[in-house]
């Protein structure tokens, strides 16, 4: 355990030179008196965060860390990007007030909510454990590993050992785990021969597929899921306002899903006599009041950043180079789990 914060501690060290600390107090306050919001991504991740050929940063979690500073600085563009290396040091970051807020593909679980100075302030994402294997290797699910060798990234505070062994057992087969490291290295030892299958976040998967192996035709995603990981933006502990801000930043762009209202129907949204869709626009009754905002909060974050499923299509879907399927993180009305609060 000692060397574990250790390390956690060093690698917060590692990231400190490019975050200044902030004050404690009203992180909301804070944000607005600096006129920037600090967001902590991963940085490596294309589809999710990772800097363009111009290099400003793109994807699904950097364009939430956008929609926030949407609605609570008024602009879209005031986001200060930091890399953060692995959800345990930016949760450690939120505690050391060096971000104000994480979205790096953070598995929301009972213990980083109850041993980290963090809460967190809305499901984004809802994900999978899954396994990558090679075309032709007849392997067709977890069932078909008996006997066979299994890479994980070993990254500090993955379950991707745990989830491998946990479901071999239940399953009553035996398969050899490996600790292959994080990003390129993971998949690279699946090229290599070192292991049967590769195996994290299916969605990660899908992208590393594309980004990083040579010939990603010769390797498939397998469907089978190994684990439930619902994905997730964090705070610090104690900053209710800038929770709820975000909390519901997320909830008005899942809701512009439901309903249809998108960056390009905007403004004839606005002419709209239904009620739900004035009250999700701002045109009838404010929204921001209770939560420190201005009333057209909602209309600076469709506009600038868009609804959710125009953040998942030109990142992670349709209109991206990875083409995934929204499957989980469709809307409940067509199947899917997302399902907004109401903002009324």
């Amino acid at each position: 355990m000692r060397n574990l914060l250790s390390a956690t501690l060093l690698a917060v060290c590692l990231v400190a030179p490019a975050i200044q600390a902030q004050p404690a107090g009203d992180a909301l306050a804070s944000i607005r008196a600096r006129g920037e919001l600090v967001c902590g991504v991963n940085g490596a991740l294309p589809g999710f965060s990772a800097p363009d050929a111009q290099g400003a940063m793109r994807g699904f979690d950097a364009d939430f860390c956008r929609a926030v500073a949407a609605a609570a600085l008024g602009d879209a563009a005031r986001v200060r990007f930091v890399p953060i290396e692995t959800p345990e040091v930016g949760m450690t970051a939120l505690g050391a007030r060096q971000i104000d807020l994480l979205a790096r593909n953070t598995t929301f679980t009972y213990s980083r909510e109850t041993m980290h100075q963090v809460a967190f302030a809305g499901l984004t994402f809802f994900d999978g454990q899954g396994l990558l294997v090679g075309r032709d290797s007849g392997i067709a699910g977890l069932w078909h590993l008996d006997g066979k060798r299994v890479c994980v990234t070993g990254i500090t505070g993955t379950a991707g050992r745990e989830v491998v062994e946990s479901e071999a057992a239940r399953r009553g087969i035996s398969v050899t785990v490996i600790e292959a490291g994080g990003g390129p290295a993971l998949l690279q030892a699946l090229v290599d021969g070192r292991c049967e299958a590769a195996s994290t976040d299916a969605s990660q998967l899908a992208i590393r597929r594309v980004t990083e192996l040579p010939n990603p035709d010769d390797f498939i995603l397998l469907p089978e899921m190994l684990s439930r990981e619902p994905l997730g933006l964090l705070v610090r502990e104690g900053e209710e306002k800038l929770r709820q801000v975000v909390f519901w930043v997320v909830q008005a762009m899942l809701e512009a899903d439901e309903f249809g209202v998108t960056s390009t129907n905007l403004i004839d949204m606005v002419q709209s006599n239904d009620p739900v869709l004035r009250r999700l626009i701002g045109v009838d009754e404010g929204l921001g009041r209770n939560i420190g905002l201005d009333g057209d909060w909602s209309q600076r974050v469709l506009s600038q950043v868009g609804s959710y499923a125009e953040v998942f299509d030109r990142n992670l879907g349709a209109g991206s180079r990875f083409g995934l399927d929204r499957g989980a993180n469709d809307n409940w009305q067509r199947g899917g789990l997302m399902f907004p609060l109401p903002l009324r």
